[in-house]
């Protein structure tokens, strides 16, 4: 099997998808369940009409199904859906509630897809169990429908980031390649087209809802609190993200954090693969003397240096480390990683260099909604920072932030529903301020910093109490940052 792994391919002349590729199709979910899901004629309420919502509701249509969509919003209907309605799809049909929904709308189907925004607890749950209504998540209905092997990444920070990674090597690799979940373009937008590999981003949110979902590679790179407003505690937060290695057998691998135990769950049927800073795993992708180095295939193989990487930071050192994990397991080379890893200058929003004003770097980290991405932003700084956070509370605690706060921040600009929250917090610190925008912040940030700092956005909050999410933030952040005088 190794050697099956092992095989270098030139991407110019792949072998048929099947035969020499490091996973057959044979192996792949809808062999393993050997059944397709059937919708025709079925009564199917979709709860929730986001981005997700609608394209389940899309693909049920065109699979013959009888769709209701419900959203407590009053919400226009997305154009693909109204001509679906039109068409009615292949047998299917379309009808909507938008503005209020009634119980009976789950009560009177024969299966319900949840939006991951809305939470279980929103659902009748108990009734529908009886009724035995199965309930599934817009992930799970679309992974039934895929026959390419699906690699799924987890984790609370750096998911966007790995995915985006794994997906532009494998498709460097010369495979064809869908990259999407939670990063952006539902999967079910996946179904219908021909895939070498399915390249999702799994929230803990997603992975609520499912049954049969099925990764051939999974990864859960870390775990720290968050969406605590949602799950009454961490373990339960935990045990969301444990759920992507719940369907995984013998021949499938596990990627974890080798220095975060709480990314390493009880169970585990796949074969483990790990990652480490640290120290050197037993099988896995390591640092040694600034140098990332796989034994994935058994002697040591230097990957990259991290100084020939633009990304930088402690936590894009272990998104690589991941990806390169992932990558080399389905096939490609060393050589082909490189490639991409040196080119590749990260996501917007992720650590982003807005732009440098009288010797002040602006980096936008909008994407930092919780404590533990904070952390990992100030670890890898070295010059002094002027540090823009704040935003609406997930109920995180701020005190493992008090020591990198105190040692690296010299100023912070507090802004949103938590600043309160976060002002109390580190009451200690000699330069804490509150203001009342972005546009604020960003005027105050300049005025404080000197030549050689660094102006970071790195929020730990949500944004939904001034934004309508991390990209509006992150945006109105750079338009403030290009306003300055320069």
């Amino acid at each position: 099997m190794a050697d099956l792994f092992r095989k270098r391919f030139a991407p110019a002349s792949l072998p048929p998808f099947g035969t020499e590729a490091p996973f057959a199709r044979r192996g792949n979910r809808m062999d393993a369940f050997n059944m397709k899901p059937e919708f025709k004629k079925k009564r199917v309420t979709v709860v929730g009409m986001g981005r997700s919502g609608a394209a389940a509701a899309a693909l049920l249509a065109r699979e013959g199904a009888e769709v209701l969509i419900i959203d407590d919003r009053q919400k226009e209907v997305p154009a693909s859906l109204q001509a679906l309605s039109f068409s009615r799809g292949e047998g299917g049909t379309l009808r909507f509630r938008l503005g209020e929904w009634r119980e009976e709308d789950l009560l009177s189907a024969e299966s319900v897809v949840l939006s991951p925004g809305v939470p279980l607890k929103k659902l009748p749950v108990k009734k529908l169990e009886s009724l035995r209504i199965p309930v599934l998540g817009e992930m799970e209905l679309a992974s039934g429908f895929l026959t390419a092997p699906i690699i799924a990444i987890t984790g609370t920070n750096g998911k966007s980031t790995t995915t985006t990674l794994v997906g532009e090597i494998l498709k460097g690799w010369g495979w064809k390649v869908f990259v999407g979940g939670n990063l952006g373009t539902p999967l079910s937008e996946a179904v219908g087209s021909p895939w070498d590999f399915i390249v999702v981003e799994a929230s803990s949110f997603q992975l609520e809802t499912i049954a049969r979902f099925h990764p051939r590679i999974a990864a859960l790179l870390n775990v720290t609190p968050d969406h605590l407003d949602r799950y009454p505690d961490l373990l339960s937060y935990q045990k969301a993200k444990w759920r992507i290695f719940e369907n995984q057998s013998e021949g499938d691998h596990a990627i974890l954090n080798g220095d975060d135990p709480s990314a390493v769950p009880p169970f585990l049927k796949g074969t483990p693969v790990l990652f480490s800073r640290t120290r050197i795993p037993q099988r896995g992708v390591y640092l040694n003397q600034g140098e990332i180095v796989s034994n994935i295939w058994g002697e040591a193989e230097p990957v990259i240096r991290l100084d020939a990487l633009k990304l930088k930071g402690t936590h894009n050192v272990e998104n690589v480390m991941a990806a390169a994990a992932m990558t080399l397991l389905c096939g490609c080379s060393v050589e082909s990683i490189r490639q991409i890893l040196v080119q590749f200058k990260g996501l917007p929003h992720r650590m982003e260099l807005v732009r440098e004003v009288q010797g002040v770097k602006y980096l936008n980290d909008s994407k930092g909604t919780n404590v533990g991405a904070v952390l990992k932003s100030l670890e890898g700084m070295t010059a002094p920072v002027v540090l823009i956070a704040g935003g609406k509370d997930k109920e995180g605690d701020f005190t493992p932030l008090r020591e990198l706060v105190q040692k690296k921040v010299k100023r912070l600009i507090l802004m949103g529903e938590a600043r309160e929250k976060m002002a109390r917090c580190f009451a200690t610190h000699p330069a804490v301020e509150r203001v009342d925008s972005m546009d604020e912040a960003v005027e105050r940030a300049y005025a404080s910093a000197a030549p050689g700092d660094i102006v970071l956005l790195s929020p730990g909050c949500a944004s939904f109490d001034q934004f309508r999410d991390y990209q509006h933030r992150g945006e109105v952040f750079k338009q403030a940052v290009m306003r300055l005088p320069s």
